[in-house]
């Protein structure tokens, strides 16, 4: 199991103080799928699935990412994860005034060709204004591992490197027992038998992790081995857990009505004998996020092992 990702920094600064009404990456997110079709769409007419150049179009595979319906990734869905997942390192307060904003996006794959389009997507959206004040803002810095790639006005340097996840290679070598404090930075959201819960277990998490990497992998990477059964014959429990339910409201302009993308926020200790695998899991989804929903910055998580 391999993929490649690339973790870009963007920093804005606010013409003037701005109060962030609703979460800034849900507002960012919907601002730079609108760019990019505006950019982007050469056949107007056309739905992204029927159109001829969805292949090659930065809108069509960063935001429909059509797939045939007989896929094996997922069967029976004609469109996959998206190709990148937003996060911030500040807490969204929605009480606060803000004059800066910093947040990372993560490319994966192909998507990462595709920086230059979202990039100027954000340029845009800044002459545009965010929030309900329409406040305008400027991209100050945009960095890729530790360097500014920003040269002058609307140009990028694009000679970077980006990084690799691998699952570890002595997949089954087990460690002796450890105990792994997990913290939730934006609410995890996935499904225990059918069900959006934060009453899982620690079987149930590392399932999610698990769907998320094959995803990834499968989409994005490389995807040699299945270890389904695997996951699922764990010996591992949940010793300490403190969290709660946390829901955020999001307007779909697709589904032209509000949702709520709700998530268990908090932490928990997991205690037990784990694997390289599992802990490659773990290193995975500090990376790019776990469950439903993490090109919206939900499922963002760190982990500490004892």
């Amino acid at each position: 199991m391999q993929v490649i990702y690339l973790h870009v920094n963007f920093f804005l600064k606010f013409e003037r103080t701005v109060f962030a009404d609703t979460n800034p990456l849900f507002i960012l997110r919907s601002m730079m799928g609108k760019n990019l079709r505006s950019m982007c769409c050469i056949s107007k007419k056309s739905t992204c699935p029927e159109c001829l150049y969805n292949k090659t179009c930065a809108y069509s595979y960063l935001f429909e990412t059509i797939l045939p319906q007989d896929n094996s990734t997922l069967p029976g869905r004609n469109r996959g994860s998206h190709p990148f997942s937003f996060s911030e390192k500040q807490n969204f307060n929605h009480k606060k005034q803000i004059e800066t904003l910093d947040f990372t996006l993560t490319l994966f794959g192909k998507a990462i060709d595709y920086l230059p389009y979202i990039y100027a997507s954000f340029v845009r959206a800044g002459k545009d204004g965010i929030f309900k004040s329409r406040t305008k803002f400027e991209i100050t810095k945009v960095c890729c591992n530790g360097k500014d790639i920003l040269i002058g006005e609307n140009k990028l340097n694009t000679d970077f490197e980006c990084c690799e996840w691998k699952g570890s290679e002595n997949v089954f070598e087990q460690h002796t027992e450890k105990e792994i404090l997990v913290e939730f930075h934006s609410p995890l959201r996935f499904k225990v038998n059918g069900k959006y819960t934060k009453d899982f277990s620690a079987v149930d998490f590392m399932k999610c992790l698990y769907r998320r990497a094959k995803t990834l992998c499968q989409l994005y990477g490389e995807f040699d081995s299945d270890f389904d059964e695997y996951i699922s014959d764990k010996s591992i429990t949940i010793e300490e857990k403190s969290l709660v339910w946390r829901d955020s409201m999001h307007y779909s302009a697709r589904q032209k009505t509000a949702m709520e993308l709700g998530g268990s926020m908090g932490s928990f200790k997991m205690k037990g004998v784990f694997s390289n695998f599992e802990i490659s899991l773990l290193e995975l989804a500090k990376i790019a996020g776990a469950g439903k929903n993490t090109n919206f910055g939900l499922g963002q998580l760190d982990y500490w092992i004892r």
